[in-house]
């Protein structure tokens, strides 16, 4: 791995302070891996679980000979080597239990936010399980390198969520590969953008902006509803992908996590995420340097050159009053995630059953 694929990686250092252990009700352990150096993990679990016993595998939820140990008694904050090609998935075994992690951002030199939704845990103590299911935003700046890695993972099926134009503007290389499906529906976004081009308070940016996460249901209704009939039917592993990787992906990410049983904080703290890889004040550097934005025409990157920072930073980021609020207006308007999926998005609870065997181990 060269420098600037470390640099990717490493951004998730700050990330660990993003997810609460408070959100585990369980003794059930949760564990972290980030990488420090192209060839150094940092491992982290609960300090009150003690010493652990580490083992690597080319596979999570592998068994018997196929894990390898890394040590007996290992304590918390244990850098080791990566290893283990194309992925290492890492078992920590401690007091209080045991717990798979890998690398939550995918060490690409082109990606944008591209991560997996493994590892969280569900209300009943299942994690949600690392390799599935993956989120991302734009794909065009994937290498020859980082498409051979998605590819040793398996990765084949997109849910494109991007609008005509942004499509044409920065195809997905993943057209190119003839095994994948990507999956892709017709509309226009320019709608939803202009109204946050005019909103002049955070809170009514935190307002605005889950009011489009809710315009959300509708228009991508087609999108949603085809991403989970491909997950019901095991369509995996599948990444779904919109520019910033953070709102209409955030929305979808949000959805999955939801229907299988992820304790909402977690949920928040997931999207949240977004803006430790992707920070805001990039997106503002670079929207005030005249810098193209994927899906701004110029008349909107002119009025949003003039919104205030606080603003900008709201709609740069991915602040996570913005989908508590969502969250809490699907439960006033649907009674919550799960009945909003099925009652929008074709999700019968045969599929739901089905998605939660498939997707939590």
């Amino acid at each position: 791995m060269d420098r600037r694929a470390f640099l990717n990686s490493a951004t998730a250092v700050g990330a660990t302070l993003v997810l609460p252990s408070a959100v585990f009700a369980s003794p059930l352990l949760s564990a972290t891996a980030v990488r420090t150096s192209p060839e150094r993990v940092k491992l982290d679990w609960e300090a009150d679980a003690g010493q652990a016993a580490l083992f690597v595998a080319v596979a999570p939820y592998a068994k018997g000979a196929a894990l390898r140990p890394l040590g007996k008694a290992v304590t918390v904050g244990t850098e080791v080597a990566a290893g283990s090609s194309p992925r290492p998935y890492f078992l920590v075994r401690a007091k209080d239990g045991e717990a798979w992690t890998a690398e939550r951002l995918l060490p690409l030199q082109g990606g944008r936010n591209f991560r997996d939704l493994g590892g969280y845990r569900s209300q009943n103590g299942k994690q949600v399980r690392w390799g599935k299911l993956y989120r991302s935003g734009v794909m065009s700046g994937l290498t020859l390198g980082d498409m051979s890695y998605l590819g040793s993972l398996g990765i084949n099926t997109i849910c494109d969520l991007r609008s005509v134009s942004e499509r044409a503007a920065d195809p997905t290389p993943f057209l190119k590969v003839p095994s994948a499906h990507v999956a892709s529906v017709d509309y226009d976004l320019a709608s939803s953008l202009d109204q946050l081009t005019r909103v002049p308070s955070r809170e009514l940016a935190i307002q605005a902006f889950a009011a489009a996460y809710m315009g959300f249901i509708d228009t991508l209704a087609p999108q949603y509803t085809d991403m989970f009939a491909r997950l019901a039917r095991g369509d995996a592993p599948l990444a779904v992908n919109c520019s910033a990787g953070k709102d209409r992906t955030g929305v979808a990410s949000a959805l999955i996590l939801s229907v299988l049983g992820v304790p909402r904080e977690t949920v928040v703290a997931d999207y949240a995420l977004t803006q430790v890889y992707t920070p805001p004040a990039t997106y503002a550097a670079a929207l005030k340097g005249g810098q193209k934005m994927a899906g701004l025409d110029e008349q909107q990157a002119a009025a949003m050159r003039r919104l205030a920072p606080e603003v900008l930073q709201v709609i740069m980021g991915s602040d996570p009053a913005v989908m508590r609020l969502t969250l809490s207006q699907i439960d006033a308007k649907y009674g919550g995630p799960v009945e909003l999926v099925k009652a929008r998005f074709g999700v019968t609870t045969a599929a739901l059953a089905r998605m939660q065997r498939l997707y939590l181990a």
